[in-house]
């Protein structure tokens, strides 16, 4: 049979105890840390007169901005900026989507043409570009 009473561990010994315990002072100190490097970047902004939050935001950029997809110049605001910069980002994305898909494909089933040389030059082609991060 069983013994039913179980043994008192004491949580020292205990691996779960003793595991959710550092857990809870890990915890602790990276909160801890947290707020003292928040408070401190406060501290030191305040003491140097230095705005925090989105104010800014309203105010006149006085920046040109090369190409939009949307009307901007110079005494537009920070956010007009903000949004400027966004929508290009989109549309830049994009075209690139748009571009890489048409030259993977072209790559890729060069790659498995049956011509020797094109074959090779696409593999020659896809080795450099899969490479050319470790090289950086």
């Amino acid at each position: 049979m069983k013994n039913t009473v179980s043994e008192k561990v004491p949580f020292w010994l205990d691996p779960k105890k003793r595991a959710i315990l550092f857990q809870f002072i890990t915890l602790c100190m990276v909160g801890l840390l947290g707020y003292y490097l928040v408070s401190n970047t406060l501290h030191n902004l305040e003491k140097q007169s230095i705005a925090t939050g989105f104010g800014f935001i309203h105010q006149e950029s006085s920046f040109e901005i090369g190409e939009s997809l949307i009307d901007y110049s110079a005494a537009s605001s920070y956010g007009r900026a903000l949004i400027v910069g966004a929508l290009n980002t989109l549309y830049v994305s994009f075209v690139g989507i748009i571009i890489t898909v048409i030259l993977g494909t072209f790559i890729g089933v060069a790659r498995l043409s049956t011509n020797w040389l094109v074959s090779r030059l696409a593999a020659i082609f896809i080795e450099v570009m899969q490479n050319i991060p470790v090289l950086l």
